[in-house]
């Protein structure tokens, strides 16, 4: 690497660069939560951070890159406000985890039709789509990934594949809730309960016992509560 090439990267990576990437990044999801993809610009970014566009490429290549970072941290900022009561990689953490981040999501329809209209386009782009799936998968793949290490899937059942049709699944019920379909408490039970049955198929004893007696106990009561964090009740919106 030249010299001139390696002061370019470095001047990426400082105080200043970083603070103003967060910027277009929240920028970015404020964008996506108002219009949606169809209605998104970099152009329009670059306005309202008073930041050239060319200087956006600079930091993020590609406006597909750009839209799958502001997705990514997005959820990653929110997965770190949650303290669980559950063990790790574990069916109950998975339950927790789904219903605390559900009712989330609930406080941000708008945002929420966006990544589903990303995730349910007919041609994606596949950095967005992957991002929007990362998200969702996070939910589930810990335990399923316990579960294949352990021996606890069905000889046919690959933990990867099952990580991916669950996630398919949650998004297919996310958008039926994004079209008014389904309120957010039959989103979020119609979720656990599918995900369960899905799971109770592809696992042995003596995972598959301890599901079904979660499912028993789920449809005779309901899902359990859980306190919530005190999310901002936008992408953007900023704390009083």
């Amino acid at each position: 690497m030249t010299d001139k090439r390696a002061a370019k990267r470095a001047s990426y990576s400082s105080p200043a660069i970083t603070a103003r990437r967060a910027r277009i990044l929240d920028l970015t999801r404020e964008l996506i939560a108002e219009q949606g993809i169809s209605g998104f610009s970099v152009a329009e970014v670059s306005v309202r951070a008073d930041v050239a566009k060319q200087t956006i490429y600079n930091i993020f290549q590609t406006k597909e890159r750009m839209v799958s970072a502001a997705i990514g941290e997005y959820f990653e900022e929110r997965e770190q406000q949650i303290h669980y009561t559950s063990p790790p990689a574990t069916m109950e953490r998975m339950i927790e985890r789904t219903i605390v981040a559900g009712r989330a999501a609930a406080l941000i329809p708008n945002y929420m039709r966006a990544m589903m209209a990303i995730y349910h386009a007919l041609d994606p782009d596949p950095e967005i789509w992957s991002a929007v799936q990362r998200a969702t998968v996070h939910a589930h793949k810990p335990w399923i990934d316990a579960l294949a290490r352990d021996g606890q899937l069905q000889p046919w059942a690959e933990g990867g594949v099952l990580v991916e049709e669950l996630g398919l699944y949650r998004n297919g019920v996310i958008l039926e809730w994004c079209r008014g379909e389904i309120d957010s408490d039959g989103w979020l039970q119609r979720t656990v309960v599918g995900c369960l049955m899905m799971m109770a198929g592809a696992t042995r004893d003596p995972a598959r016992t301890r599901i079904l007696a979660k499912l028993d106990e789920l449809v005779a009561h309901g899902l359990p509560e859980y306190e919530l964090p005190h999310y901002r009740p936008g992408p953007v919106q900023k704390a009083d």
